[in-house]
């Protein structure tokens, strides 16, 4: 008698749970229904526009340029194209045909000779490499104290729905007392397939360039009221931005090549805005 109270006992216990469980079920179909289901990630966003990162082809090349007689290290030497470019076989939008085109023209050349016209592919990297290390060979190496290096990296981020980047690195040594090294950002409208530069981005007020510049003389560390006219930097005609930046960790950085504001000794020149500063003087999405 005991168990059969227990049984039914147990029994109402179940079928009430399973109508909370059903009304709650109900409620949240119901949520969908009404569109307040949780809004989508950036991530998940992204992942909906495959044909960002669908065609592209990344790859790696290199050609050992040597003395005859190899006595140091530095006799002999790598260079190395690393890269990330959009396979030209495929349907590419304009936009992946402009960064391809954009490398294309960026590729080692000697001066005398015409531009590639070739598709872009591993093919020409090596071509490019060939190149380089054939114009080596014009030179007395009894003459170079090193062996002439190229090193070059191609690296393409597409994940944004309004514009594309291609960030290149370069450094090369061709004789004399040092090489030289480089960073560039490149973007490109998805729409337009046009290079979109830094007066697209940003309103150059007075007030920007003015938190642009206090964020610079932090970041190289100069006081706030010398003049540049004093310190190892130099701007003609007051501080500018550079036309070389990157959007990135909730900031964006701008890069100063080699000889831009300082001398060579200083390198890649950078400082950083958060996205709060920006804000306000944004002229497109980001």
């Amino acid at each position: 008698m005991k168990l059969n109270i227990i049984s039914t006992f147990a029994l109402a216990i179940l079928l009430a749970f399973a109508c909370q469980t059903e009304a709650k079920s109900k409620k949240e179909v119901l949520k969908v229904k009404e569109g307040v289901e949780p809004k989508e990630t950036e991530v998940q966003a992204k992942a909906l526009n495959p044909t960002d990162t669908a065609f592209i082809l990344s790859g790696a090349d290199s050609v050992l340029i040597s003395k005859k007689k190899v006595v140091e290290k530095w006799d002999k030497e790598w260079s190395k194209i690393t890269y990330q470019i959009y396979d030209e076989t495929a349907k590419l939008e304009k936009w992946q045909l402009a960064i391809n085109h954009l490398i294309r023209n960026s590729l080692y050349k000697p001066e005398e000779q015409a531009p590639y016209t070739a598709p872009l592919n591993k093919e020409l990297f090596h071509q490019a490499l060939l190149a380089f290390k054939k114009e080596s060979k014009r030179y007395d190496e009894d003459e170079m104290n090193m062996v002439w290096g190229l090193w070059e990296t191609y690296q393409i981020a597409a994940e944004r729905p309004g514009f594309a980047t291609l960030k290149s690195e370069s450094s090369t040594y061709q004789g004399g007392a040092h090489g030289s090294y480089g960073v560039g950002y490149y973007h490109f409208d998805k729409k337009t397939a046009k290079e979109i530069h830094l007066k697209d981005f940003f309103n150059l007020d007075k007030k920007f360039l003015q938190i642009a510049e206090a964020a610079f003389r932090k970041a190289v560390g100069i006081s706030q009221k010398v003049p540049f006219d004093q310190t190892d930097f130099w701007f003609e005609k007051g501080f500018s931005c550079p036309d070389n930046f990157d959007f990135s960790n909730n900031k964006v950085t701008f890069y100063y090549n080699q000889y831009e504001v300082a001398p060579y000794s200083y390198g890649t020149v950078s400082f950083s805005l958060s996205l709060k500063q920006i804000q306000p003087y944004l002229k497109r999405e980001i």
